[in-house]
């Protein structure tokens, strides 16, 4: 009995919240059975504005089955050089995106925005930055040989308070810190 009025509750304030007009989820499914519901897709990073390469979509079905789109997982603040980090992380393991067209894509999406290549620790990463050393976009490789167009690993978008040099986020981008 406790289920039954406890379904018909929820069911009554579902209705009365339609009525009001507050949106209502609505399950979209597709041949597989399941797919992303518009609004669960961010175009642009929350933390930056920066635009976000659609790559980042999880189409898997873990990530279908949770509407998880493409939520970024937040890290931990972090002090690097006397300045504030923060960061948003985007995995695009199984994406099959490969780097020379990731890098592209943020070549023509960041205009202003200078571009430094490292290969360190067997990747390749590639960070896009502006000119003020506040925010950044690090492009980061599966494990290949130097020059070698592997997928993509992840991307990180970065927000630092008050801005790194470019002598800094050249060296980060070499997994290395350089505060001068």
């Amino acid at each position: 009995m406790q289920f039954s009025s406890t379904f018909a509750s929820l069911v009554g304030v579902g209705f009365s919240l339609t009525a009001l007009g507050a949106p209502r989820p609505v399950a979209s499914f597709t041949d597989s059975g399941h797919s992303l519901a518009a609004d669960s897709i961010l175009t642009a990073d929350p933390l930056t504005g920066l635009p976000l390469s659609p790559a980042t979509v999880c189409r898997t079905d873990v990530c279908l089955q949770f509407r998880t789109g493409n939520a970024p997982v937040k890290i931990p603040e972090a002090q690097v050089c006397k300045s504030k980090m923060q960061a948003d992380f985007y995995s695009l393991l199984y994406r099959n995106a490969k780097m020379d067209a990731t890098v592209a894509w943020y070549a023509s999406h960041l205009p202003g925005f200078k571009k430094t290549h490292a290969y360190a620790n067997g990747r390749s990463d590639d960070t896009f930055y502006n000119p003020a050393g506040t925010m950044f976009v690090l492009v980061m490789g599966n494990p290949g040989k130097v020059g070698e167009n592997t997928d993509t690993y992840a991307v990180t978008y970065y927000r630092v308070q008050p801005g790194l040099h470019e002598k800094s986020i050249i060296a980060l981008n070499n997994q290395k810190v350089d505060c001068s």
